[in-house]
């Protein structure tokens, strides 16, 4: 069948959010802040401020290529829809995290954007005045991530492991650091731009240069995983490292916010939360097909195209075991379809759009669902509207400015030069 089917039967509709959480918080009208944001200061605001209860913030946990139709989908046709419901009905917005839009594929496994996706996971959670969290769960669990900081006795340890298992470890010692002025002391994955040639100029053109870069970024990231993982696994099964410790280095991005998002919070908080599972039936036997890459792990053996069964029996963990045991003991609501592939083409793109066609919808009905019985419809009269809008313009550009970092020989000499007084 292809209809999405509630996991939860004994589900009903969740009660009021508790009074408090979405409401308005009154702002002095001559405060530093106020006159700081209506003058456009957007340093003045705090590191870490989120406007609390003035938006719905909802954040997108999935894996970026085999959700890739589906996110697109919902890009275009559900948002706006939920945009407008929510500024006619409540006066506030309704945003959308989802860090992979846009982003090179050679980024995706970059430290720095998975250490700025679990921050705002944890801001949506924390913040938004509705639904704060959506897992687009598929066929595919993902790949390990490359580690941007490792305590330095667990790095050594590893290194040692690695160095038992006869593996070269050279390519991790050329590309960590140690950091001495770190509590504990750690290992850093030094930047890109510090180690692959002309890196910053060839990120900003489709030359020959940045496809070298990739493909030399690619062969790096891929091996330096290789040796985490192998050096990792020996650890654990030795009992010298734990399970837990472990596994930081061995689950997947999508495992990871799932389990920060699902298994770490109270009840309260997955009445604010769905997750949308698609299995295909019988995929393993369209492994060998070019275009399922994208839908699930894969591996090659003797020039042999086979299904990652090590990232497999990961993901079965995660959308059949953890995901069930969630559900059983809270309101989450979580939809799971069974989707059967064309005989010659597996999931090919008309089975794909029957799907996200059923999805969109769902998403729909679910987000208004959770908006109708969590956002606070009696807001604070005495709240200023104009700094309420103002605030959360500023709070989302400081958001999407984290994403962007740019370096140039002429900045650097500038900010160099003495200012006249």
């Amino acid at each position: 069948s292809r209809e999405m089917k509630r996991m939860n039967p004994r589900w009903k509709s969740p009660p009021m959010w508790p009074s408090g959480v979405g409401s308005r918080q009154t702002c002095p009208r001559d405060s530093a802040l106020r006159r700081a944001a209506i003058s456009g200061n957007i340093n003045a605001l705090p590191p870490h401020h989120v406007p609390t209860g003035r938006s719905v913030r909802v954040f997108i946990c999935a894996n970026p290529d085999d959700t890739e139709a589906e996110r697109n989908a919902l890009k275009e046709h559900v948002y706006p829809k939920l945009r407008d419901f929510c500024r006619e009905n409540y006066g506030i917005e309704f945003q959308v995290v989802d860090l992979y839009w846009g982003v090179d594929p050679e980024e995706w496994d970059n430290p720095d954007l998975q250490r700025l996706r679990m921050k705002l996971l944890e801001e949506c959670l924390k913040t938004s005045a509705g639904p704060c969290f959506v897992g687009l769960v598929g066929e595919k669990y993902g790949s390990i991530r490359v580690p941007g900081e490792v305590e330095s006795a667990e790095f050594e340890m590893i290194l040692d492991a690695a160095v038992e298992a006869g593996l070269d470890t050279h390519i991790l010692e050329e590309w960590y650091c140690r950091d001495e002025n770190s509590v504990p002391p750690a290992y850093y994955l030094k930047p890109k731009a510090q180690m692959l040639k002309n890196y910053q100029n060839s990120i900003e053109s489709s030359s020959a240069a940045k496809t070298k870069n990739d493909k030399a970024w690619r062969n790096v990231s891929e091996e330096i995983k290789r040796i985490f993982r192998t050096a990792v696994l020996q650890l654990q099964e030795k009992g010298t490292m734990k399970s837990a410790d472990a596994n930081k280095f061995l689950c997947s991005a999508l495992e990871d916010e799932l389990d920060f998002a699902l298994g770490k919070q109270t009840p309260a908080f997955l009445r604010k939360c769905v997750c949308y599972i698609r299995k295909i039936s019988n995929f393993d036997r369209f492994a060998k097909l070019p275009e399922m890459a994208r839908y699930m792990d894969i591996v090659v053996s003797a020039d042999r195209v086979m299904r990652n069964q090590e990232a497999y029996e990961r993901l079965l963990k995660v959308r059949d075991e953890f995901i069930p045991t969630i559900v059983a003991a809270s309101n989450l609501r979580v939809y799971s379809s069974v989707t059967h592939c064309d005989m010659k083409l597996g999931y090919s793109q008309e089975v794909e759009s029957h799907y996200v066609e059923g999805l969109c919808k769902q998403f729909y009905e679910d987000m208004v669902d959770i908006i109708q019985a969590t956002v606070q419809q009696n807001f604070d009269t005495e709240t200023d509207p104009l700094y309420d809008e103002i605030l959360q313009h500023l709070s989302l550009c400081k958001t999407y400015a984290t994403l962007y970092k740019y370096k140039s020989e002429t900045l650097d000499y500038v900010s160099g030069v003495p200012h006249a007084v």
